[in-house]
């Protein structure tokens, strides 16, 4: 089933008088319809286009696949086409219908100018165009503390909806719908019947606006009144007191229980009072420690403020004796690295003073068999000196001896060499 939401009429979901409000306008239509292709845009729930019984074809068309769907579920007959379509832009051929509803739509439409010439475009040359809207003026003063209808794009007045419509249509006819009140006679078995109704015309006051509109002359132009069989007005009524009494009655209840809850809460509002008032004076002593609290909170501040101030200070201090640390510790790499050169050199020196030391203890042992051996040949050369100091002495004494100088001078005899005899001059 379709959901209700106070705007879309669905047949058994809205109270009689409405839903005959409604039907109504489907009933004046259908003198319209005899023998014609009928095309009921904007059809809702369906209900309507069931009553052009007495149509060649009829097609009912709406935005809402939704509606549609129920429609087909409660209205589908032989001859009743249902489809899902826009009225701003109709999806059938020009000049193809007789005539076309469009009751209670047109207020719907942001756009609904196209209407009338989506309207204008399907219909014959002579076919009509059946137009309905609610009075604005009426309308606005019925929904009261209710507001603007949050459904409606556009509402008309009177002067405004006839030249809406005389701007499309050059052949216009309005009528006044009203829901009024009427006194029935009627037999048991009536064989006809005759209405006197003259009608309300006055278009201020007038709860609906309803047109026909055509490229041809329109005929009609009689008062209409349909009289619903459940338009029982008393009996309407007596429901709707014994309703009202209903809801009186809950009222009574429910006021008698808000006169207990009242009491109950009175009792309750002393006691509260009696608490305020134990609260405020706790709250006096809470103001006065706040007070205290803040004049503390004021000293801590100050205190935190020269803290900060010292910390900050520190802070730079600290900053510095950071970089000053940074360039200890670029400088202690770069001895480091210096000591590991110099580590490396040292080494260096100590092999060379190892490889020293041993070839000096080699020259020294050398050096040392050298002295021996020279001790040795010093010992020899004294030995030898000594040999050549008693040769020389030996010598002295022969080369002062008679004989060998006489041999010198005869030419016989030993002969000295000269190195030997060079010491005695």
């Amino acid at each position: 089933m379709a959901e209700f939401t106070g705007e879309r009429v669905i047949p058994g979901l809205v109270d009689d008088n409405l839903f005959n409000e409604h039907l109504s306008r489907y009933r004046f239509a259908a003198r319209f319809a005899d023998g014609r292709n009928v095309l009921d845009a904007g059809c809702g729930s369906g209900y309507g286009a069931a009553e052009f019984s007495n149509a060649a074809s009829v097609i009912a068309a709406d935005i809402s696949s939704e509606a549609i769907q129920h429609a087909r579920q409660n209205f589908s007959r032989p001859g009743l086409t249902l489809l899902q379509a826009s009225c701003e832009a109709l999806p059938f051929a020009t000049a193809h219908f007789d005539l076309v509803t469009a009751f209670e739509v047109i207020e719907h439409l942001e756009h609904w100018q196209q209407l009338l010439e989506e309207a204008n475009r399907v219909l014959k040359s002579t076919g009509v165009l059946l137009v309905s809207t609610p009075n604005k003026c009426y309308y606005a003063e019925s929904r009261g503390a209710a507001g603007p209808n949050p459904f409606h794009c556009h509402e008309f007045e009177f002067a405004e909806f006839e030249a809406a419509l005389y701007a499309v249509f050059p052949h216009v006819r309005l009528w006044t719908q009203n829901h009024s009140e009427a006194i029935v006679f009627a037999p048991q078995h009536p064989a006809g019947a005759v209405l006197e109704a003259s009608g309300d015309a006055c278009t201020d006051t007038a709860h609906f606006f309803i047109a026909a509109c055509s490229r041809s002359a329109i005929a009609v132009n009689e008062v209409y009144a349909w009289v619903p069989s459940s338009a029982n007005l008393l009996r309407e009524r007596e429901h709707h007191i014994a309703k009202l009494e209903g809801e009186c009655a809950k009222k009574d209840a429910w006021l008698r229980e808000l006169v207990a809850a009242h009491t109950s809460l009175h009792s309750s509002h002393n006691k509260t009072l009696e608490e305020m008032k134990q609260r405020n004076e706790w709250a006096a002593h809470l103001d006065a420690e706040l007070a205290q609290g803040r004049a503390a909170i004021t000293r801590m501040e100050q205190d935190a403020a020269v803290s900060l101030a010292w910390a900050q200070s520190l802070q730079a201090q600290i900053d510095k004796s950071n970089a000053e640390i940074l360039r200890l510790q670029h400088a202690a790499v770069e001895r480091e690295a210096e000591l590991v050169d110099r580590t490396a050199w040292a080494r260096s020196m100590e092999q060379e003073l190892e490889e020293c030391t041993a070839w000096a203890t080699r020259m020294e042992q050398q050096l040392e068999e050298r002295a021996s051996h020279l001790q040795s040949q010093m010992g020899q050369i004294a030995e030898l000196t000594r040999n050549v100091a008693s040769l020389r002495e030996e010598r002295l004494l022969m080369a002062g001896s008679k004989w060998i100088r006489l041999g010198r001078t005869l030419g016989i005899g030993p002969v000295l060499h000269e190195d030997l005899t060079a010491g005695e001059e």
